[in-house]
């Protein structure tokens, strides 16, 4: 028993991170995987059961880890309900028409959907990928890759997504903050997917006659519940910072506050618009992928919390630093391994950020932002090159493509995302 207490800190936590893998890809939710390793972490870092129970407690109480989850439930609620009443349909519908640009709606309908995080939100796009592609003749790799690739070039920064959303409660990076330094690898990351992808498909418009022509009214109305998502929040943290001027009080609210009221408006926007009844809705609130991402996220928030009061990190750093091994590649590879193998950005920014954070207040680094840059366009790599992604496997069997076939197209503009990552990681350093 004490050869098993004196092995070194880095073992100890590498077992167990390879034990939440082991239980991930068993099929155990992230959140009792995450719950396991938790108790085995403190056990093994020599934490009493009590103080273990009392860091559980504080976690999943902390004011973080309730805010976070109300945001995240709050958002799921709207995609549910986006997606249960056909608004997302009817918003791809409405689309059709206003472009005639083949390249264009290729990339466009797979980027709308993308603005909602659904899991395996590809298939939504893929039957429209495939109305436009075969009136081309494009190959079945081609539209695998184009419904593929768009649909995934808004995680890095769109503020409705989870693993956004965790990475800056975990790193305690301002989320508009996070959004602005992160939009440039969209931006090349739809840019790689076009020179990659799209460049050289022919440029011909498609005949506006095999499509209805929708209005630009109903258009934008279709898309209101996403545009009141992002506008609302920015009003209503403008209203709450110009209101504390006169109640100070207001001051100390969640800086949550505004996207939670924008995520309200939003979804009784929804609900209002397609008359949802209340059977209906008490489907929604009671969807189960809502109560395992809420229980996910417990998980998430205790393993983070018995990692700080094992003291199992300031060992592991002591450890780290005495062995000379650069921090920079330690935050590369893990975020890319557990993306890899789970195909999930919750799972990467859940697991390994707590350990990343932690290693570098050890190592006295305060600039966190770049680090977080670069663990996140690592894991997201991984994610997106990972045979577990959902997307990637529903893609490939909707266009009936061999998975081997795509990714020998899929690596490079991978790797260019990758060296992007490197390079913004590099130019916020030293700014």
């Amino acid at each position: 028993m004490d050869f098993l207490l004196n092995i070194s800190p880095l073992i100890k936590l590498l077992t167990i991170f390879i034990l939440i893998i082991v239980l991930i890809k068993q099929r155990l939710s992230l959140g009792t995987a995450l719950t396991a390793g938790s108790i085995l972490l403190g056990l093994w870092f020599n934490l009493p059961l009590l103080q273990i129970g009392v860091s559980v407690f504080r976690s999943l109480v902390a004011y973080r880890t309730v805010t976070l989850c109300v945001v995240i439930a709050l958002i799921l609620v709207l995609s549910h309900s986006m997606e249960k009443t056909g608004q997302m349909k009817r918003l791809l519908a409405s689309f059709k028409g206003i472009s005639q640009n083949l390249r264009l709606n290729l990339a466009l309908f797979p980027a709308l959907i993308g603005l909602l995080p659904m899991p395996g939100g590809a298939i939504f796009s893929a039957p429209i990928v495939n109305e436009i592609g075969t009136q081309e003749s494009l190959l079945a790799e081609q539209k695998t890759l184009i419904n593929y690739w768009f649909r995934h070039i808004w995680e890095f920064c769109w503020p409705l997504y989870p693993g956004v959303i965790l990475a800056c409660a975990l790193s305690g990076i301002d989320l508009w903050t996070f959004v602005i330094v992160q939009l440039p690898l969209t931006l090349f990351t739809a840019g790689t997917g076009y020179l990659m992808y799209l460049r050289s498909i022919p440029t011909s418009k498609q005949d506006p006659t095999k499509y209805h022509k929708q209005s630009l009214k109903r258009f934008f109305t279709e898309l209101m519940p996403i545009l009141l998502v992002v506008g609302g929040a920015v009003f209503f943290g403008a209203m709450i910072y110009l209101a504390s001027k006169a109640w100070p009080l207001l001051g100390s609210l969640p800086k949550e506050s505004s996207l939670i009221m924008a995520l309200v408006v939003s979804i009784s926007w929804v609900w209002w618009q397609n008359k949802v009844s209340l059977a209906d809705v008490r489907r929604i609130l009671l969807n189960r992928s809502l109560l395992s991402m809420i229980y996910m996220l417990a998980g998430i928030m205790v393993f983070q919390g018995i990692l700080k009061d094992s003291q199992a990190i300031s060992e592991i750093s002591h450890t780290l630093i005495s062995a000379h091994v650069p921090i920079v590649l330690v935050i590369m590879m893990l975020p890319f391994l557990v993306g890899s193998i789970t195909g999930i950005t919750v799972a990467f920014v859940g697991t390994t950020f707590p350990i990343i954070f932690s290693l570098l207040a050890g190592a006295n680094i305060t600039q966190i932002l770049p680090y977080t840059i670069l663990a996140f366009c690592s894991g997201y790599v991984g994610v997106l090159f990972s045979p577990m992604h959902i997307c990637l496997v529903i893609t490939c069997a909707y266009f009936k493509v061999d998975l081997s076939r795509i990714y020998r197209k899929l690596w490079p503009p991978c790797a260019a995302v990758a060296t992007a990552g490197v390079l913004s990681f590099w130019i916020n350093k030293v700014v």
